[in-house]
């Protein structure tokens, strides 16, 4: 869910990233620039708080033995030209820089999902966040069900990998470590994907 911004930008006024990054400074909220217009993103439930609290204690200690730093969804990543989002999760692996506002060398991206953002988080900011060359894997959480999704560059192709077990594991190389599912929902109860059963009707012999 997102609307546009009305901090005093015209709706037919598109930004640069430039004009967009001074614009938002400051801000409260979370606001996204696509394709030069601004948006709105909307708020998130306790749940996702939670897990994004969860997974960024997990990597920030193996970020710092690798030289990276983890950070929350105030670091934006630039995906296009004129395009800035914002992950939950950020690994950057790039030099340090204190005033950044963009992640220089983003390596691993972490977005956390509801019920009415999946679509569109599994869609279209998955390709965007696949074109960046220094992204390695990029980590769907969903934030109410199991399972998780890992898509994890291979070469010049991309795998998709599904966790589904509190049990499994999601192997970071990049960090040299791995994040549980356990450590994912630690607190939280969250219930299975429903699957579906097929029943065949048995027909009497005639």
């Amino acid at each position: 869910m997102s609307k546009r911004i009305t901090m005093s930008v015209p709706d037919h006024q598109k930004l640069t990233v430039a004009e967009f990054l001074d614009a938002v400074l400051g801000e409260e909220g979370r606001f996204e620039l696509v394709d030069g217009v601004a948006y709105a993103m909307a708020g998130a439930k306790q749940g996702h708080n939670v897990i994004g609290s969860n997974v960024q204690t997990a990597l920030v200690p193996a970020g710092k033995k690798s030289g990276c730093r983890t950070t929350s969804s105030d670091t934006g990543v630039q995906t296009g030209p004129n395009t800035v989002r914002y992950p939950d999760i950020v690994v950057d692996c790039g030099p340090p820089n204190p005033s950044a506002t963009t992640a220089s060398q983003p390596t691993i991206i972490v977005e956390l999902s509801s019920p009415g953002t999946a679509v569109f988080d599994h869609g279209a900011k998955l390709r965007e966040y696949q074109s960046i060359p220094s992204v390695q894997v990029v980590v769907q959480i969903e934030s109410e069900i199991v399972p998780v999704k890992a898509h994890r560059r291979f070469g010049a192709d991309w795998i998709e990998e599904t966790y589904e077990s509190l049990e499994d594991s999601i192997e970071l190389p990049a960090l040299a470590t791995a994040l549980s599912l356990r450590e994912v929902y630690d607190t939280l109860e969250v219930r299975p994907r429903v699957r579906l059963q097929v029943i065949r009707e048995q027909h009497p012999t005639r």
